[in-house]
């Protein structure tokens, strides 16, 4: 009998860079990095898993290789920086709750989620033509995650800065991830937004 391995493909076509001005605001397909979803009372079994747990609804922590969300006291939503980021997977932690005797689960939304990250000095600038929500720094600060409605899809958006320069990640499900990238693309067009890496 052959063994099932399926092989993982992004429902997004990124285009082909073109030459021109560079522009510091970025989009990038991170679709297919690990996505986990807890659910349960177990910031203290995570805190041994990735040794840094955001206290607060609404909080990120950066824990090495990736970072975790603390979308209400008992949901917590984890997901790597790059692709082959070693987090624990979804059997490990529940594995952990298991032992630990815990009414908790993982779930793994690696394969149903699509993943872009938006950079560059203005990412909420390109962001507010498609979303609601105030993107000031007051209002949504680094180290963040808000739930939305962005392009009228339903939107998990982390920012998390890297070396001073405004990052966004931004989590829709897989079917989406096409549409939701163009939509992007388009609103970056005045700000001569570029495909990154």
């Amino acid at each position: 009998m052959t063994e099932y391995n399926p092989i993982f493909r992004s429902p997004i076509t990124v285009p082909t860079p073109t030459a021109g001005t560079p522009s510091d605001l970025a989009l990038s397909d991170y679709t297919g990095v690990q996505v986990t979803l807890v659910q349960g009372e177990v910031g203290d079994i995570l805190k041994k898993q990735v040794s840094t747990v955001p206290a607060n609804p609404g909080a990120v922590a950066d824990v090495g290789e990736g970072l975790l969300a603390c979308l209400t006291p008992k949901e917590f939503y984890l997901f790597g920086k790059a692709s082959g980021a070693k987090l624990p997977t979804a059997t490990e932690l529940d594995e952990s709750f298991i032992k630990a005797k815990r009414f908790a689960h993982a779930t793994d939304f690696t394969h149903r989620t699509a993943l872009l990250k938006l950079s560059g000095s203005a990412a909420s600038e390109a962001l507010s033509k498609m979303c609601g929500l105030d993107f000031h720094d007051s209002v949504f600060p680094n180290m963040q995650v808000k739930q939305s409605s962005a392009a009228k899809i339903k939107t998990l958006i982390t920012r998390c800065d890297e070396n001073g320069t405004l990052v966004y990640h931004l989590h829709v499900t897989r079917p989406f991830g096409q549409y939701f990238w163009d939509i992007v693309w388009d609103a970056g067009q005045e700000f001569g937004i570029t495909a990154g890496q």
